[in-house]
């Protein structure tokens, strides 16, 4: 099956990401090396290959540098240096009240119940840990991030009196806008560092299907807001220096952070074109989250949805077949 240049162009630039020259950090040269030209599973394969084996910080310690000792440097107040500043709440507190009924303490985004189960090194990994006001943490609990169902009974705007830009409903969570951005990028790391490849470490996956997301999975989500909310929420330089800093603790850095046009080419699937002679096939892996085919006339022209439905195969592909006709037609793929 020939792969169509055009489509997923379309897909990683009309779709999701920006240009990544603009939000691109300071890396070691040659450190994304063996990932540059590649997507889908084979990015994955490489950029974990990048970023695996990273230097363990311990949770905690008596004795030693720590996360928390971490956090205090990571999610530093720029205006007050003795303060940090809660991912959710937004509000910055003394560094010196971590543990304290009236402080704060280490949010896990990737919650600990879903796959890391107190074991290090995903439960100590800075990328996934933030600095949050210990009652805000506690209200999120475990609630995966989703946008909040108005609708529901159980829907609450703040979702707690100190975190006034947050939302939530019984099962998800949503975070200021300010920072949906820097999250949804953390769990992206989180499912690409942590595969099972290693017999301490579980194999994380992002899935659409909150259903999946209990305590006895691994599952995470919502993977397709979680693609909207990188798109609407840019890297920006806050979430660089963290990247920078996460680095010299670690040795490792979050590729999406680096390269945002990344996230598409490792969550999305491309989509490819076959030709026969007198049809052709739309045809894209069965990946979540969901897709819809669309096509155009020309760049630029008003994009509509592909009308035939898509049928799925037994090697998990998704397939469109369309008649030749004259003329020029540009496709390409949208979250659905």
């Amino acid at each position: 099956m020939r792969k169509c240049p055009i489509p997923s162009l379309l897909l990683v630039c009309g779709v999701l990401l920006v240009s990544s020259a603009a939000s691109r950090a300071d890396t070691p040269p040659g450190y994304y090396a063996a990932a540059e030209g590649k997507t889908g599973a084979a990015l994955r394969l490489a950029l974990h290959q990048v970023i695996h084996n990273h230097n363990i910080i311990p949770y905690a310690s008596g004795t030693r540098f720590d996360t928390s000792d971490a956090l205090r440097v990571l999610d530093q107040d720029p205006a007050n240096t003795n303060n940090i500043i809660g991912i959710y709440s937004r509000q910055s507190e003394p560094s010196s009240s971590f543990g304290l009924t009236t402080g704060w303490n280490r949010e896990h985004l990737w919650c600990d119940s879903y796959g890391l189960d107190g074991r290090e090194p995903a439960y100590s990994d800075l990328n996934n840990l933030r600095a949050e006001d210990e009652n805000v943490n506690s209200s999120r609990g475990n609630k995966f991030f989703d946008i909040s169902d108005t609708n529901s009974a159980g829907y609450r705007k703040p979702a707690h009196a100190e975190a006034p830009l947050t939302s939530t409903d019984p099962d998800s969570w949503e975070p200021p806008a300010s920072v949906k951005g820097d999250i949804a990028r953390a769990l992206f790391y989180m499912a690409l560092r942590y595969t099972g490849d290693v017999g301490s470490e579980p194999a994380l996956s992002l899935t659409d299907a909150t259903v999946q997301i209990t305590s006895t999975t691994n599952f995470m989500g919502r993977l397709s807001t979680l693609l909207r909310w990188s798109q609407a929420d840019p890297v920006d330089a806050a979430e660089q220096l963290r990247n920078d800093r996460v680095y010299s603790y670690q040795n490792n850095r979050n590729p999406f952070v680096d390269r945002p046009d990344w996230v598409a080419a490792a969550f999305i699937p491309a989509l490819s074109i076959a030709r026969a002679s007198s049809t052709f096939t739309l045809a894209w892996t069965n990946e979540a989250p969901a897709m819809s085919a669309e096509q155009s006339t020309e760049l630029g022209s008003a994009w509509t949805a592909v009308t035939n439905a898509p049928a799925l195969t037994a090697s998990n592909t998704w397939t469109i077949a369309l008649p030749l006709a004259p003329g020029t037609r540009l496709f390409r793929l949208r979250l659905q």
